[in-house]
Parts: C-alpha cells; sequence; structure tokens
C-alpha cells in the first residue's frame, strides 16, 4: 500500500513538473522560408495602389482558392515587423505570375501581382533596407565571418543591425553598425530566413 501511494506521489510530481514545463513558455513561431524573393506592395499614396482585393489560384489563373485583402495579409512580424501591407514572401515566378505564402501556416497560392506591387529579389530588398538577425537562433548564425566558412571576426546580437552589400547563395556580406565587414548566412541550411529587418 506504501508503494502505491509512493508511485502515485511521484507520477503526479512528474506529471507537473511536465505539464508546468510545456505550458511554461509559448514556442516561437517557426521562421517562414526564404523562397526567392518577395512580393513587395505599393505604398498607400501612390496612384498606383487600389484596394487591394488579389484573387489567389491553385495554379496561374485556375481554380481560385480565395480573395487576398489587407487584412489577410501573413504578418511575418518576426521578420518585417508589425507594419500593414507587410510584403509577401515569394517561392517560385512564371511570367507575371508569383507564387505566395499567402498564410502564417505557410500555405502557397499564384497571385499575378498586376498594378498593386511588384517582385523584388532578396539582394534587391535587402539592399534597400537595414538588417538584423532573428532572435533564438543557433549559435553559429551570429557569426561575422572573414569570408563564407571563414574565421570569426565578432559576434553580432539580434539587436545590432547591419546593411547587406550583396548576398551570394546563402551568405551575406554585410557592413555592421561598428563598422565590420564580414559574411553571414542571411538563410539556413533548410532555407528558412535568419535575417529580419531592421529601421531604416
Amino acid at each position: 500500500m506504501y508503494g502505491r501511494s509512493l508511485v502515485m506521489v511521484l507520477l503526479i510530481s512528474v506529471l507537473g513538473i511536465t505539464s508546468s514545463a510545456v505550458f511554461a513558455a509559448p514556442l516561437p513561431p517557426m521562421r517562414p522560408y526564404a523562397g526567392i524573393g518577395l512580393l513587395v506592395f505599393y505604398a498607400v499614396d501612390s496612384p498606383r495602389k487600389q484596394d487591394m482585393q488579389l484573387p489567389l489560384y491553385e495554379e496561374p489563373g485556375l481554380a481560385r482558392i480565395m480573395l487576398l485583402n489587407d487584412s489577410s495579409l501573413p504578418g511575418n512580424e518576426p521578420v518585417f515587423g508589425p507594419q500593414e501591407g507587410a510584403p509577401l514572401i515569394v517561392s517560385a515566378r512564371k511570367g507575371e505570375w508569383l507564387r505566395v505564402f499567402f498564410d502564417d501556416a505557410g500555405r502557397e497560392a499564384w497571385i499575378n501581382p498586376q498594378n498593386k506591387g511588384s517582385f523584388l529579389s532578396w539582394e534587391q530588398y535587402l539592399k534597400l533596407h537595414t538588417a538584423r538577425m532573428l532572435p533564438a537562433l543557433q549559435s553559429q548564425y551570429y557569426q561575422l565571418l572573414q569570408q563564407p566558412n571563414g574565421k570569426q571576426l565578432a559576434l553580432l546580437t539580434p539587436r545590432q543591425v547591419f546593411k547587406v552589400l550583396k548576398l551570394e547563395n546563402s551568405w551575406g556580406m554585410v557592413l555592421t553598425d561598428k563598422g565590420q565587414l564580414g559574411w553571414l548566412r542571411w538563410r539556413d541550411s533548410d532555407g528558412r530566413l535568419t535575417v529580419g529587418m531592421g529601421k531604416n
């Protein structure tokens, strides 16, 4: 009888520890895949900007899924910060048609931006903004290197901003706010982003 009670106490203790560990802190959102670039929407005050009503399709022009509007855009806040009209990440392109990740679950569909936006490669987009490393990455991604896979020059923090000078595959040559020139990974080996946008 004593042994059975002890087992029950231990079991309750283990379950309590496990449940408190599970509910202690929510898991960070999954970093999005980088894809090939971004669909950037025109500024609200641009004469080319209209109320956004863009249909999404399973294939270019075939089998419409839904209508995308300003309120249904995925946030990708860890990457772009809270903002209206955040860019959509593009995974493929066929002429004017772009395959985009259209929700926070990572579902994809084809879209024709028409006169409401345009495609920018990651290199084009990153050169227009300051960038920063995303938080909660493996330590290797915060290393600023002399060259890809080379000697470490410094360790960056998620608060430290830098300018991207050029991209080569998964590596970016950057100039930090402290004047250091080096290379870092802007996407990981799975193709997920390791960088976010800093202040312009």
